[in-house]
C-alpha cells in the first residue's frame, strides 16, 4: 500500500470518530481550512496532519508531505531534539533547537508549540531553570492551540500529544512551585483520558508514563510513599523495553526514594545506585542530582564510592523569550504552491547531495525506472519500500509518522515484538511467528525479508541460522559481497542482518569471518556516516559484539584499542544503555587482564548497575563473581 493522501485519511478519520469539522478543527485550524484540505484543494504539514489524526483518535503512520524543505528541516530537528532528550543528552538537544530559531519554525505555531515543549523539558532536565519562569512558557505553549483552557476542568476536550505532553509538564512545574492541588487536577484528569484514548500502545506507555513520573513526585511529597512505589514499578518496565533512559531513570529513582521512606533501605540502594552510576556512564546531569538530594534531603547512606565519584559537566541554557504566533501560519498551504516538498524530493536531495547513482540506491529494491517516477512525484512508494530507501540514503525511518493499512500495522508490531523476544514467552513467540507466516507474501519483499530473518533467528544451529540470514539479504542485496561493502547503500535491516551473520560465524569454523564482518560494518557507518538516530539502532549492536568476539578471542588490548579508535561512536552507546551494559562485560574484563585494576573497577560498576536498571540482575552476578575469580577484587559500591 502507498502512502495515501492526507485528504483521503484526515476525512475518514473524522467520520469514523463522529467529530463534524468544527470539533476536529477547535483550536488547530480554521473550519475552512478543514474543509479545502478534505477536498484536496489544501495541503497540510505533517504537525497539523497528526494533530488532526489525534484529533479523532486515529493511529498516525506514514505521512512525509511538507510546505517546504524549511518544513521538513524544522520536522526533523525536532524528532532529533525529543531523541536526545530521551536519552538525557542536552547539548546536543539544545543544537537542535537552535536550528529551528533558525529555519523560523517554518512560520508553523505548532512546530513552535512543540519546540517550546521540548525547551521547557530541557531547562528541567538540566536541574537550574526558575520553575517558575519555565511555568510560564509551558502555559503561552499551551495556550497557542488551547488559548482558553481551564487547567481544572479540560477533561472533555480532545488533546494532542504535544497538548497532553505540556499538560503534564505544566503539572511538574506546578508541584515545584507548591501548587499542589493544580498538579493533581492535572494528573487526575490526564490519567482518566489517557486510560480511554485510542493513542498507540506505544505513544500511550509513553505519555503514562511521563505522568506517573508527575504524580509519584506528589505521593511522596504527601508521605504516599507505598502508592509512589507501586506507580513507578508500573511503568518501569515499559520504559526499559522502549530504551527511555530518562524516564527509566526517574521512575527508578522515585521508587528508590519511596522504598527507602518506607524502610526497605537495601532494595532502596539497588534501584538508588542503578540510577547514579547508570546516569554517570552516559555523562547525564542526573547523576550529580540525585547524589545532591540524597544527601541534602534524605538520611540514605551514600557510600565513599559514589562520593568519591567526579561531578558530571552540566550548563545553563539561555532561557527564549516568548514570541507572538499571531503571524504563524497553522500549517494549511496550498495544494498547488510550488514550494510542496514531497517525499520524492527528499529522496531525490539525499540522493544528490551524497552524489549517489539510481543504481546504488534501489539496487535490489525496486527499478531505476521506478524510483525515477518516485522522485518526480508520478509514483507513491509503498510504506516498506519507503523506509528502506530512507535507510539507505541514512535517514532514519522514525523520523515519520506513517499511515498505513490494517495489515501494514499489524506487520510492524508483530516485527517489533520479535526483536524484544526475550520479553515474550516461548508460546506467545510461536504464536506471534505463525501470524506474521500467514501474513506475508513472498511478492512482499521487504516483508518477506523481515518474516526471514525472524525465521532464521529462531533456528539455533549457527550454520542453519547462517543459511536463513543469507537468504533473507539475497533478497535484497542478490550478489552481495562482505569485501565490497562501501559500493553498497544498505538499510537497516540489511545492517541488522550483518550483525547477525557476523554473531553467527563466530559460533562456527569460519570464526574468522566474524571480526571481518564486524570490521566491515564499522568502516562503513564511518564512511557513509548514516543520521545519528539511524546509527544508534545498528552502530552499538556493532561494537558490543565486536568487543564481545576480540574478547573471547583474548585480544585484550586490541579491546582497548577498539575504544579508542571508534571514541565518538561510544557516544552512541548513552542511546542503548541495554547494549551498552553488555559492551561494558566484556571491556572491563579487557581492563582488568591488561591490569588497568582502577578502571576495570570503574567500569565493572557501571556494567553491574546498568545491568540492574534493565531488570537483568543474572548478568551482574555473574560478572562480580569473574572479578573476584580472576583478578581478586570485590565489586562494592
Amino acid at each position: 500500500m502507498s502512502v495515501r493522501s492526507a485528504k483521503d485519511a484526515i476525512r475518514e478519520a473524522r467520520s469514523a470518530a463522529g467529530l463534524t469539522q468544527e470539533q476536529m478543527s477547535e483550536g488547530i485550524c480554521t473550519i475552512q481550512a478543514l474543509s479545502r484540505i478534505e477536498t484536496g484543494a489544501a495541503g497540510v504539514s505533517p504537525a497539523t496532519f497528526q494533530a488532526l489524526m489525534e484529533r479523532a483518535g486515529a493511529p498516525c503512520e506514514r505521512y512525509p508531505i511538507f510546505a517546504s524543505r524549511s518544513d521538513f528541516d524544522c520536522f526533523y530537528a525536532l524528532k532529533l531534539a525529543r531523541f536526545h532528550l530521551d536519552a538525557w543528552q542536552l547539548a546536543p538537544a539544545w543544537e537542535e533547537l537552535e536550528k529551528l530559531e533558525t529555519y523560523g519554525w517554518a512560520d508553523n505555531k505548532l512546530y513552535y508549540q512543540e519546540w517550546l515543549l521540548l525547551h521547557g523539558r530541557l531547562q528541567f532536565l538540566s536541574y537550574q531553570c526558575d520553575h517558575a519562569r519555565n511555568y510560564h512558557v509551558l502555559l503561552n505553549a499551551l495556550h497557542i492551540s488551547r488559548p482558553d483552557i481551564d487547567l481544572f476542568d479540560f477533561r472533555a476536550l480532545l488533546l494532542s500529544q504535544n497538548e497532553i505532553q505540556i499538560l503534564t509538564a505544566l503539572a511538574q512545574e506546578a508541584l515545584y512551585l507548591g501548587q499542589r492541588d493544580t498538579c493533581l487536577a492535572i494528573h487526575t484528569q490526564i490519567e482518566a483520558y489517557l486510560a480511554d484514548s485510542k493513542f498507540s500502545s506505544l505513544e500511550k506507555e509513553r505519555m503514562q508514563a511521563e505522568d506517573a513520573v508527575v504524580y509519584a513526585k506528589y505521593l511522596l511529597g504527601t508521605g504516599d510513599c507505598l502508592s509512589a512505589v507501586e506507580t513507578t514499578d508500573r511503568y518501569r518496565s515499559a520504559t526499559a523495553l522502549y530504551w527511555n533512559l530518562s524516564l527509566l531513570l526517574e521512575l527508578t529513582f522515585l521508587m528508590g526514594l519511596g522504598l527507602h521512606h518506607l524502610g526497605d533501605t537495601p532494595k532502596a540502594a539497588e534501584h538508588i545506585k542503578n540510577v547514579f552510576y547508570t546516569a554517570h556512564a552516559v555523562k547525564s546531569n542526573y547523576a550529580n542530582v540525585c547524589r545532591e538530594h540524597l544527601s541534602r534531603h534524605t538520611d540514605f547512606p551514600v557510600s565513599d564510592y559514589m562520593r568519591q565519584m567526579p561531578e558530571i559537566d552540566s550548563k545553563t541554557y539561555p532561557v527564549k523569550e516568548i514570541m507572538d504566533t499571531g503571524h504563524f501560519s497553522n500549517g494549511i498551504f496550498n495544494a498547488d504552491s510550488p514550494d510542496i516538498y514531497t517525499l520524492g524530493m527528499l529522496l531525490h536531495d539525499l540522493r544528490t547531495e551524497q552524489n549517489l547513482s539510481m543504481d546504488i540506491v534501489c539496487h535490489g529494491l525496486c527499478g531505476k525506472s521506478k524510483l525515477s517516477k518516485i522522485e518526480n512525484g508520478s509514483l507513491q512508494p509503498d510504506i516498506a519500500l519507503t523506509e528502506a530507501l530512507l535507510q539507505r540514503l541514512g535517514i532514519s525511518e522514525r523520523i515519520f509518522t506513517f499511515w498505513g493499512n490494517e495489515r501494514e500495522s499489524r506487520l510492524n508490531d508483530l516485527k517489533f515484538q520479535l526483536i524484544h523476544i526475550q520479553n515474550l514467552s516461548s508460546k506467545m513467540q510461536e504464536n506471534y511467528f505463525q501470524e506474521m507466516e500467514r501474513l506475508v507474501d513472498e511478492k512482499d519483499v521487504l516483508y518477506y525479508q523481515d518474516f526471514l530473518v525472524v525465521k532464521a533467528l529462531k533456528n539455533r544451529s549457527p550454520s542453519h541460522r547462517i543459511s536463513g540470514l543469507k537468504k533473507a539479504l539475497h533478497y535484497t542485496l542478490p550478489d552481495f559481497d562482505i569485501h565490497e561493502i562501501m559500493t553498497c547503500r544498505l538499510s537497516w535491516e540489511e545492517l541488522s542482518i550483518l550483525n547477525c551473520l557476523a554473531d553467527a560465524y563466530r559460533k562456527t569454523d569460519d570464526s574468522y569471518l566474524c571480526s571481518l564482518y564486524y570490521h566491515q560494518i564499522t568502516a562503513y557507518i564511518a564512511k557513509v556516516c548514516p543520521s545519528i538516530m539511524l546509527q544508534a539502532q545498528v552502530y552499538p549492536h556493532t561494537l558490543k559484539a565486536y568487543c564481545h568476539t576480540l574478547y573471547i578471542q583474548r585480544q585484550y588490548n586490541a579491546v582497548l584499542e577498539l575504544q579508542k579508535q571508534f571514541c565518538k561512536a561510544f557516544n552512541l552507546m548513552c542511546y542503548n544503555i541495554d547494549t551498552y551494559g553488555s559492551y561494558l562485560f566484556y571491556y572491563c574484563q579487557a581492563l582488568g587482564e591488561c591490569m588497568q585494576f582502577d578502571a576495570a573497577t570503574l567500569y565493572a560498576v557501571y556494567c553491574c548497575r546498568a545491568k540492574g536498571l534493565m531488570n537483568q540482575d543474572s548478568s551482574a552476578a555473574i560478572l562480580k563473581r569473574a572479578f573476584e575469580a580472576n583478578f581478586n577484587i570485590l565489586l562494592e559500591d
